[in-house]
């Protein structure tokens, strides 16, 4: 990635304009999110599309990335990767059951 200069001619770094494109990326789905919600069941819709892409997506991806990171340092002896392996292996799993979660609690709470 080549150096921005920006207007005091001075270099702008790639970490720097990485952050700043994530920013503007999330700013633009900020303005999407917001512009689709015109009434409460939008409103609902689009959170349940959101929580519905959590649990399908980024649960088994985090999961699967955990146990993938806790053998490696299992077969490498590594014991502090074995720890932040089975970390992001139990937030996935947690992530994955956090419908059934919620469903359990109102169950319990009678809502």
């Amino acid at each position: 990635m080549r150096r921005v200069k920006n207007v005091n001619g001075k270099s702008i770094g790639p970490k720097i304009q990485k952050l700043a494109l994530f920013g503007l990326f999330l700013l633009i789905q900020a303005q999407v999110a917001y512009a689709e919600a015109t009434s409460e069941s939008d409103l609902g819709a689009f959170l349940e599309g959101v929580g519905d892409f959590l649990i399908r997506t980024v649960g088994p991806a985090v999961l699967v990335i955990g146990v993938g990171v806790a053998g490696v340092g299992m077969a490498l002896g590594d014991e502090r990767a074995m720890q932040r392996g089975a970390l992001a292996a139990g937030g996935g799993a947690l992530i994955l059951l956090s419908r059934a979660i919620l469903d359990f609690i109102t169950h319990i709470a009678h809502f």
